[in-house]
């Protein structure tokens, strides 16, 4: 799920929600696990994950959802709005790049995930398509040249 206007971010990004969400349909297109969902592009304003959570939660009362995300997410998890809430409404699996610690963040209920493939972040791929480097060790071939024309020199 592509963020619409990632708080965060700021003007960092250069590809549009649309774009992103372009590419994550055609990296994940091979595999049916998966599925896009453009809730967070179709919201107007800033997008954030407790708006998300809440609206699926209400939407769909009798699941259990569980919010994957980065380490590097994870540590920053205390700038989020209302993060509080977050943590108590929903666990958390976190992916842990090699080298990284996580800070420890009372309330949080989670499940670690270690592993190699995540030594990738979305800034290393920035950094990689604007130097000019091949991205077909960083995402699927489907997008590479896509990845290339939106972020690279």
């Amino acid at each position: 799920m592509p963020a619409g206007e990632p708080w965060q971010k700021g003007s960092t990004l250069t590809a549009s929600a649309i774009e992103r969400a372009s590419l994550v349909s055609k990296a994940i297109s091979s595999n049916p696990r998966f599925s896009l969902s453009t809730r967070e592009i179709e919201r107007s304003g800033p997008t954030y994950t407790i708006d998300t959570v809440r609206e699926y939660q209400q939407e769909f009362p009798a699941e259990d959802f569980v919010l994957l995300l980065g380490s590097d997410a994870f540590n920053g998890i205390p700038t989020w709005r209302d993060y509080e809430e977050l943590l108590q409404s929903i666990d958390l699996v976190v992916a842990i790049r090699p080298g990284e610690q996580l800070s420890d963040v009372p309330g949080a209920h989670l499940r670690v995930i270690e592993s190699e493939m995540f030594d990738i972040s979305s800034t290393v791929i920035r950094r990689a398509a604007k130097s000019g480097a091949d991205l077909a060790k960083f995402v699927p071939e489907v997008i590479a040249n896509e990845v290339e024309r939106i972020y690279g020199a």
